[in-house]
């Protein structure tokens, strides 16, 4: 056992986790690639319950567009189904370098976000009331209070569950371990096995 190789409660100790705060290691990068997996598989059932939605209020007051609305939910529905279910045929998460995202990486960030995008079109909203281009009738304030809250909505869950998964990622990745016995024992026995030579990451801390 060199240097490198020391036993996964060792590099999963709070006390190190936190002297380490910006150091890349492979258990960090698992964490992140986790997160992110799992976000994508979240984001994309959130799509679905949202084309959903679209297709429920679309019976009533657009039906020649429930036809897309429900296609468009099958078909992310059932990317994220197989999206988890590669997630689950996975022992451990992958420690390859994580794939560059433009999420925010904080909520505080996705929040900032979403306040744009309803500044935004309530803005274009109210503009289009006030210039005398768009009806006035009840129906009409109704169907775009309805868009503005969709488009709200959507952007919303777009930026907010990666945003929470990735700020998150060490905490959730921690639970998993610590839920998971499978899982532990795997990166128990690469904890052991590791070895940094040549300038490659340490093994942790998480």
């Amino acid at each position: 056992m060199n240097q490198y190789s020391r036993p996964l409660e060792y590099w999963m100790s709070p006390q190190l986790s936190s002297s380490g705060q910006g150091t890349t290691s492979i258990l960090r990068r698992m964490a992140l690639n986790d997160a992110q997996s799992r976000a994508t598989c979240l984001m994309m059932y959130f799509w679905c319950a949202w084309l959903a939605l679209i297709a429920v209020i679309s019976a009533f007051a657009a039906p020649d567009a429930v036809p897309y609305a429900v296609a468009g939910a099958l078909i992310t529905g059932a990317i994220a189904a197989v999206l988890q279910a590669r997630r689950r045929s996975r022992k451990v998460p992958s420690s390859s370098h994580p794939a560059s995202s433009r999420a925010p990486r904080r909520v505080s960030g996705a929040w900032t976000g979403v306040a744009l995008v309803a500044l935004g079109s309530c803005g274009i909203m109210v503009a289009l009331g006030l210039s005398g281009e768009a009806s006035l009738s009840p129906g009409s304030v109704a169907g775009a209070v309805i868009g503005v809250f969709f488009v709200i909505a959507f952007f919303a869950g777009t930026l907010l569950i990666p945003a929470w998964h990735i700020e998150n990622a060490t905490r959730l990745f921690r639970t998993r371990i610590e839920s998971e016995p499978e899982l532990r024992q795997s990166l128990e026995e690469l904890a052991l096995t590791h070895e940094g030579q040549g300038g490659s990451l340490q093994f942790g801390p998480l």
